[in-house]
């Protein structure tokens, strides 16, 4: 499970589903829930918030990645100046 992990973290990851252990791991960091409070919820509740967590992640990624290339063509531009 370790190197399923290390590959996940370092963006190797191309075996299709996250394995669940890795999931959770995610979802209760994220979430900040004990391993009590995340076996207490149903499952469907877990895909839910997991489905909504990426979505909210991929939001925050592609804003980043506006702001930086926003910030880029400023740049460019007072260069071009």
């Amino acid at each position: 499970m370790l190197l399923g992990a290390e590959s996940v973290f370092d963006g190797t990851w191309a075996s299709g589903e996250l394995p669940d252990e890795v999931r959770d791991y995610l979802l209760m960091r994220h979430m900040r829930w004990s391993w009590a409070e995340l076996e207490a919820t149903p499952v469907y509740v877990r895909r839910a918030t997991w489905d909504l967590m990426q979505a909210e992640l991929r939001a925050q990624a592609d804003e980043m990645e506006s702001a930086k290339s926003r910030a880029a063509a400023q740049r460019q531009g007072v260069r071009g100046a």
